[in-house]
């Protein structure tokens, strides 16, 4: 029986033994943590099991928790690696885990050897202790320990056996000369047995001899291992010349510099190293052609670990480190963890991530070839299956998605971004759509996307490694299937996308019933003016739905912006935040809108989703309801924005609320616009402090007042809605850090938004407008000015998504206009409450309503020409609704206005 205990390399000399004397001629038994076996497994294996009888060795594995159960074994020889401090926890102090692992000493037979380095500052001072032949094993470096502000030291003592003119070979191993006094063995020279049977012991000792020794396993502590091996088969009667041969062929052990795979020239290695010693012997004499990228997990097992420490060694080391916050052990989640690594690491670049498939994700997007990938950590050992698995399931993600990928039906709205993804992730992108032509072309072609229009061409789909099917195509089992027929290449959807490849950057989320849109372009210029690159999905429509957000977060920028939250559905807020991965949330306002089953509450809970998603939340404190949310939220996480005084006589639409602390209606100093303004209740509930604020407001310039900074800014496109659309997109972009200056010119520069009160024609003046709810409605009509010439004309497209009530209330404030224009069938149905002027179209009596869109072209097309035939040289036209943004530029072509 031969026995290895230490700290590390306990596993890789066991296998490396077992390596050695394994042949034709000897049958070995192996016990370790590789064969998922414990000493008392492998000790009742030998006893039970007839098969075991017939073996000639037995090779345990002692780890410090299971040495104890091998007391009264009489081993041929031993090995004790080295000593350095693990597993603390679990012993009242470094002492008491030195003795219980130096107690191999005391199995040795009274014929057997122990073989220790010497090189170790713990072994080298206890040898004294040592009461069989023993060999002493190293480099030649002597080591030192410092643990609870000691230091271990070396003692000074002659080497038997060690390694000299050692070359590293990088990942290709090392050469080195083994130089040996005389070895002791444990054979008699008279019976030639191990542990003599001649009742006559005379050792058998092996002269001293050098010899050239090539590994095909890198590192310094490999050459340890070896050189311990070596001893230890010399102990047991091996020739010399046979051991050089097994140690040269020896590919090493699972788990221990174990190579995965190489992906683009790239070569990934996973490792057993987890503490700081391991850690700093697996580095030492490591070189690489590029740059390492270390990927570790959660350094803790039950065990807790000095994970700074372990992070100053890996930046020391590494040129990249990325650290797991998952404990392999426990399967516990533990960022702080990882921040305690980076901690150490300061100074490297650093990321965290939540688990080794992400870490692996994240190295293999930053790696290029020549780099090394190596993932190190206890889940190596105590969770080898897993963590592999986790390793080759992210390669095999990566190298789907890269190489050449056929996007199938990559024209439409979400299959456009997941091929705008991978190409900005690396593949070779081609896009196969049954459509002849995509407004994106430009787009695409400028990305480098390849185009396959008009139908799927089979030389595409069978040339493609991997095919890539947009969520709308995923049922088409006839598309599947001709798929299929032509290529073998992986099928992969939308989530595997969102699950390779993570969101690297600031991504702020914006929602609210009204103002998400031009707030989120207003924020996309500012950072634009501060030399940030902002993603952008280039779609012409309203709102972003699905998964729209998570892709366009995961495309290549400095900062994301996305819109979230259309439809007002239980969980479409949180579960769009979180595939976004949004870390500042924007909560512009809440209106009566976008009702389910007239539930106002319900939508408001929807919108307070946004809470539970972001890091940071900025909230319109203007908004009594939105104001609320700030309950929920630690006092530095949240950030107000409102206005504190106005300048102009514009109508305000006043509106009232209810507390939401005690439902009581809630008193107003002062109205903005609608239910929004300057508020307090008998509960002593009150409009919150203002960060962000604006003062002097008039119809078409404000001043912005951002702690001691104070500019007066004029906009192009005015109104009170976009004084507050500034101040949401002026608080976030203040969050990230922009300076005050570029806040002020990307408000300024900013022309507005397409359909977002867009002025389409000068003489007359049209001017389109997505208001699509009152207090939409009620913002479109506040921002326009007319003189007592001149004649408000509203062309109204809408069919409320509120249903009949919200139709109602957009034709009580149309009361403001001088002619109203029924076009859409609930528009016309709404009018009798209407007090001013009325002009009615036949195509009116039509309900046409798809989704949202509340009139067709010919409804709009025929108010357009009502509107036209009354229209005076000063008035103004204003048409409101999705259907007049869809189809009142296109009607104007026609007409030639």
């Amino acid at each position: 029986m031969i026995g290895i205990a230490g700290t590390d390399g306990k596993t890789t000399t066991t296998n490396m033994i077992n390596q050695v004397m394994e042949s034709e001629s000897f049958r070995t038994l192996v016990f370790s943590s590789l064969q998922d076996s414990l000493v008392i497994e492998g000790l009742v294996d030998m006893v039970v099991n007839e098969e075991n009888q017939s073996k000639d060795f037995a090779i345990f594995e002692l780890p410090h928790g299971t040495i104890r159960m091998a007391q009264g074994l009489e081993l041929c020889a031993g090995i004790v690696t080295n000593l350095t401090p693990d597993h603390m926890d679990e012993f009242k102090n470094y002492e008491e885990y030195i003795d219980r692992n130096f107690s191999i000493k005391d199995l040795i037979h009274s014929h057997g050897v122990l073989v220790a380095n010497g090189n170790d500052p713990i072994i080298s001072q206890r040898l004294d202790e040592i009461n069989t032949k023993y060999i002493l094993y190293g480099l030649g470096t002597p080591q030192t320990v410092k643990f609870n502000g000691k230091t271990y030291s070396p003692a000074d003592i002659d080497l038997d056996i060690l390694a000299s003119d050692v070359k590293l070979r990088g990942l290709d191993g090392s050469s080195f000369k083994v130089i040996s006094n005389a070895i002791p063995t444990a054979i008699c020279t008279n019976c030639g047995e191990i542990l003599c049977k001649c009742g006559n012991f005379q050792r058998k000792i092996i002269k001293p001899f050098n010899i050239n020794i090539n590994l095909n396993v890198p590192g310094l502590f490999n050459i340890e291992n070896a050189i311990s091996t070596m001893a230890t088969a010399l102990i047991l009667g091996f020739e010399l010349d046979y051991i050089k041969n097994k140690l040269e062929s020896f590919p090493g052990v699972k788990g221990r510099f174990e190579k995965i795979d190489k992906v683009n020239g790239v070569n990934i290695f996973m490792d057993a190293a987890h503490n700081p010693e391991s850690m700093e012997k697996l580095f030492e004499g490591l070189k690489v052609p590029g740059r390492l990228i270390v990927s570790l997990d959660n350094p803790d097992t039950l065990t807790v670990r000095d994970k700074f420490k372990i992070g100053t060694i890996l930046g020391k080391n590494a040129d990249v480190v990325i650290a797991s916050a998952k404990n392999e052990t426990t399967e516990i989640i533990d960022i702080e963890a990882a921040q305690e690594v980076a901690s150490g690491s300061k100074g490297t670049e650093t990321y965290l991530t939540e688990n080794v498939d992400k870490s692996i994700s994240k190295a293999l997007d930053i790696a290029t070839e020549g780099d090394i990938i190596l993932h190190i950590g206890p889940g190596v050992v105590n969770a080898y299956s897993s963590v592999k698995d986790n390793i080759i399931n992210s390669i095999k993600i990566f190298k789907e998605s890269n190489g050449k990928v056929v996007v199938i039906g990559g024209c439409g709205t979400v299959g456009s971004l997941m091929a705008r993804v991978l190409k900005h992730h690396g593949a070779d992108v081609t896009i196969s759509d049954s459509a002849n032509d995509t407004p994106l072309r430009d787009v695409f072609i400028s990305e480098g996307i390849h185009l396959d229009l008009g139908g799927h061409s089979d030389a595409v789909i069978m040339e493609a490694e991997t095919i890539v099917v947009a969520p709308s195509l995923m049922e088409n089992h006839t598309l599947l299937e001709n798929i299929r027929s032509l290529s073998d290449a992986p099928i992969i959807s939308v989530d595997e996308i969102l699950s390779f490849f993570k969101v690297e950057k600031p991504v702020v989320g914006i929602t609210g019933t009204n103002g998400k849109t031009t707030t989120t372009h207003m924020l996309k210029n500012i950072l634009k003016v501060a030399g940030m690159s902002v993603p952008e999905h280039f779609m012409n429509m309203q709102g972003n739905t699905e998964l729209i957000p998570a892709l366009q977060s995961r495309l290549k920028g400095d900062a994301a912006v996305v819109e979230i939250g259309t439809f007002g559905r239980a969980g479409e807020i949180k579960n769009s935040a979180l595939n976004c991965e949004v870390s500042l949330g924007v909560i512009t306002n809440i209106s009566r809108d976008h009702l389910r089953g007239d539930d106002f509450n319900e939508y408001i809970s929807c919108k307070r989703e946004m809470v539970d998603a972001a890091d940071i939340i900025i909230l319109n404190a203007d908004d009594p309801l939105v104001a609320d949310f700030a309950e929920e939220i630690h006092p530095d996480n949240v950030i107000f924005y409102g206005i504190k005084d106005m300048e102009s006589d514009e109508n305000t639409f006043p509106e009232g609320r209810e507390c939401p602390e005690c439902e009581n209606i809630l008193k107003y100093d002062e109205h903005y616009l609608g239910h929004l303004g300057d508020y307090r209740c008998m509960c002593d509930y009150k409009r919150p402090e203002i960060d962000v604020y604006a003062t002097s407001v008039t119809e078409n310039s404000f001043k912005l007042n951002i702690g001691s900074n104070t500019y007066k800014i004029h906009l192009k496109t005015g109104g009170t809605c976009n004084v507050y659309n500034a101040l949401a997109a002026a608080s976030a972009a203040m969050v990230m850090g922009v300076d005050f200056d570029d806040i002020v010119s990307g408000i300024a520069q900013f022309e507005g938004v397409n359909g977002r009160f867009e002025k389409i024609c000068n003489n007359p003046e049209i001017i389109i407008d997505y208001a699509h709810n009152p207090a939409g409605v009620k913002a479109a009509i506040q921002t326009i000015k007319t003189s007592l010439e001149s004649r408000l004309i509203v062309i109204n497209t809408i069919s409320s998504e509120s249903g009949r009530d919200g139709d109602r209330e957009i034709a009580q404030i149309l009361n403001s206009a001088d002619i109203i224009i029924p076009a859409s069938f609930m528009a016309k149905e709404s009018s009798n409450i209407i007090k001013r002027d009325l002009i009615f179209t036949e195509s009116s009596n039509e309900q046409t309503k798809i989704g949202t869109l509340g009139a067709n072209k010919k409804q709009v097309y025929e108010a357009i020409n009502k509107a036209l035939k009354v229209v005076n040289d000063n008035d103004i036209i204003l048409i409101i609704g999705e259907g007049g943004v869809k189809y009142s530029k296109e009607i104007l072509e026609e007409i030639s206005i």
